[in-house]
């Protein structure tokens, strides 16, 4: 037992344990005799996990622990951090010029002060603070993850991690650090720094005009013991005489910046004429140093990406990269290799990355591979959870930012950006990203083309998943206008041709016209057996649109309309063949397990009303185990599996048992999904045809 008679987590793994294996070996002590015995532990096991999980209600998971590195000397400054954060005077907030110190200043602050908070939060201010706030990978706190359907907007959840922070900071010692905050003053800036915590600013701008007395200026090492100690360090040995002269000539000629002397003593030095600006001498720096052509392309990519920077797994996955040239480049110290949480992070100094983007200048181009490489991580972007999606929101959005014309041959790569982009709730930046795109299309190709019509469907796509049917169907129909017209561009042409002829149908169905409904979806069939026959016959299979899996999802869509039809038992037979398709692709390790959920919800409803009730309930079991295994119990696919559940247990008449779980569906809905009201009213109305009685109330818009 932990603290105060109560579980603490290891206790309570143990008791979720302990249950698992109760109920597997009944027969043996202290296995589960009576199903009794076994709700009673149940119930009492989700009672003391619930009271955990509110005394652990909110908790830092993103730390951060500073790693080992060399620092050398600004003992000033770390005392007067120090004096300023014990005194609870405001934030500390370090400012000076770019590549003067202030990052690596903080870092060892962190690294000396470490044990005395609970956590810390080491944030690079690259965006706006909303946006990094609310991202939750960056700023990650237990039980709290953005849900549209519980906070409505992206602000409600900003109020909600604003509270949570808030209470993290008064209940433990936190330490925020905002790293490279070259920001104006605002309100959500004021939010931040009122929070009850130990807060560390770096940045650029004097904090007089935030508002923030006693900022600490940081100048550049100054002549005598400090910077003989940093050129000794840095260097790895002592120095000659004439070292010591060009050393000392060169730190004049710098003005003693810190970066630019720390790249000279690792043998990095722009031209002797050098002069100007930092970035201006960074880009000298780059035209003078003999680098490879891959090296130039990795500080070409990198400079796209966030200030935070790309996990080294992650980019050596999308970019290609050949071995060693990141090796290199981190030997001269023009990248950043640190450690965070067990994997290593590259990065490039700001002033790096400026001077990179304005030297080797990123372009669609030049830049293909990478843009393809997160492409591929995108276009699964349906089949992955929320949080896994938001993983590569960082690079998508710096991709967006800096190519906001796609060029018209990247309009795939962009295609899978922008169903990423509605997936996770970003309707307003997906249509306005596919609006662009579409005048792309039309400018380079027409309004008759395979890809124009493409891009008509993704437009469609954003309207039909932000509930905008009537436009939807607008789009949809251009669509299918343009690719009729148009000759075939690529292989994939009857794929998005059948496409067209299937979102039709379905839009044909729920506007009640079964017969035009039907008469698409058979056309549809048609066509995809031409894409399917010309892939086999050619042998090439494109990786994001597998022909068995679409053709799979077209017989879904027919077998709905004849359900709709009456001609269940024709459903029947077509929705299994559609189901089995599915179930040998995830058998082969060829589709995502997580597809079947949609197949075997249609066969349940399918068998409840050919009354065989024994059967649906063996696939409703399965497809219970298939939605639990890709997503938490509590989500709302989940939520829509025990909805079908209950209605299972009602059809077959066990009232008891089907207004137990439609309570609990509405309880769990009120919890999570407020905004869900007429789902909630729904199976509110479902509860009450069931026997139950309890009122629901539903929360009120802000």
């Amino acid at each position: 037992m932990g603290k105060n008679g109560f579980l603490d987590g290891e206790d309570l793994e143990w008791q979720e344990r302990l249950f698992r294996l109760r109920k597997k070996y009944r027969e043996t002590p202290p296995g589960f005799r009576e199903a009794e015995e076994e709700e009673k532990s149940l119930r009492d096991l989700r009672r003391i996990r619930k009271e955990y999980e509110e005394r652990k209600k909110y908790r830092i998971c993103s730390g951060y622990r500073a790693l080992q590195e060399c620092f050398v000397g600004r003992e000033r400054y770390l005392t007067r951090i120090e004096e300023i954060l014990t005194g609870k005077s405001g934030p500390a907030v370090l400012y000076g010029i770019g590549g003067i110190g202030k990052t690596a200043i903080a870092r060892a602050y962190v690294r000396r002060h470490q044990e005395k908070y609970d956590s810390v939060l080491f944030l690079s201010c690259d965006i706006g603070f909303f946006p990094l706030f609310c991202d939750d990978i960056r700023v990650a706190v237990s039980n709290l993850h953005y849900s549209r359907d519980k906070y409505g907007s992206k602000k409600q959840y900003f109020k909600e991690k604003m509270k949570a922070l808030a209470e993290i900071g008064e209940e433990s010692r936190l330490l925020l650090v905002l790293d490279d905050c070259n920001r104006e003053a605002d309100s959500y800036m004021e939010q931040i720094f009122a929070l009850p915590c130990d807060i560390l600013v770096t940045t650029r701008i004097d904090p007089a005009m935030w508002g923030v007395a006693g900022g600490i200026p940081v100048m550049e090492l100054e002549p005598g013991r400090e910077w003989e100690e940093f050129v000794r360090a840095y260097r790895g040995s002592e120095p000659t005489q004439e070292e010591w002269k060009e050393y000392r000539e060169y730190r004049e000629r710098i003005g003693g910046h810190t970066l630019l002397m720390m790249l000279k003593l690792h043998g990095v030095e722009p031209g002797k004429d050098a002069s100007g600006t930092m970035e201006m001498i960074a880009k000298d720096m780059f035209r003078r140093f003999p680098l490879k052509k891959w090296e130039k392309q990795a500080l070409r990519e990198l400079s796209l990406m966030p200030v935070q920077g790309i996990s080294e797994d992650l980019y050596y996955q999308v970019s290609r990269m050949v071995p060693g040239a990141v090796e290199r480049l981190e030997d001269r110290l023009l990248i950043r290799r640190e450690e965070k949480e067990g994997k290593y992070v590259l990065s490039l100094h700001p002033i790096i990355a400026k001077a990179a983007r304005d030297v080797f200048v990123p372009t669609q181009t030049n830049c293909r591979t990478l843009l393809h490489g997160f492409y591929k991580i995108a276009r699964n972007s349906w089949n992955r959870t929320y949080l896994e999606n938001q993983e590569i929101e960082p690079y998508i959005f710096a991709f967006l930012n800096v190519f906001s014309a796609p060029k018209p041959w990247l309009f795939r790569e962009y295609g899978a950006f922008i169903a990423w982009l509605w997936i996770q709730g970003y309707f307003e930046e997906a249509e306005k990203c596919c609006r662009s795109l579409v005048c792309q299309m039309e400018a380079c190709y027409g309004t008759v083309h395979q890809a124009t019509g493409e891009t008509y469907l993704w437009m469609a796509a954003v309207y039909y998943n932000s509930m905008n049917f009537e436009k939807a169907d607008v789009w949809y129909e251009k669509s299918f206008q343009s690719l009729n017209a148009c000759s075939p561009f690529d292989d994939r042409y009857f794929y998005v041709l059948g496409t067209s002829y299937a979102k039709l149908s379905r839009s044909a169905r729920y506007r009640g016209d079964l017969d035009l409904a039907l008469g698409l979806a058979d056309e549809a069939l048609k066509i995809g057996r031409k894409y399917w026959d010309l892939c086999e016959e050619r042998s090439v299979w494109y990786e994001e649109n597998d022909a068995q899996n679409t053709w799979c999802h077209w017989l879904l869509n027919k077998a709905r309309i004849l359900y709709d039809l009456g001609r269940v038992q024709e459903a029947w037979e077509l929705g299994y063949q559609a189901w089995k398709g599915v179930w040998d692709e995830v058998q082969e390790g060829k589709n995502y397990g997580y597809e079947l959920v949609e197949f075997e919800r249609f066969l349940v409803k399918v068998l409840m009303a050919l009354e065989d009730y024994g059967r649906a309930e063996e696939v409703a079991e399965e497809m219970m185990k298939t939605a639990l295994a890709y997503r938490m119990e509590g989500s709302k696919e989940a939520l829509s599996c025990r909805e079908q559940m209950a209605d299972l247990y009602l059809k077959r008449g066990d009232e008891k048992k089907a207004a137990r779980l439609y309570g609990e569906i509405t309880q769990k809905l009120m919890e999570d999904f407020p905004y869900q009201r007429d789902w909630i009213r729904k199976i509110q109305s479902k509860w009450k045809t069931a026997g139950g009685n309890v009122k629901v109330h539903l929360i009120d818009a802000e």
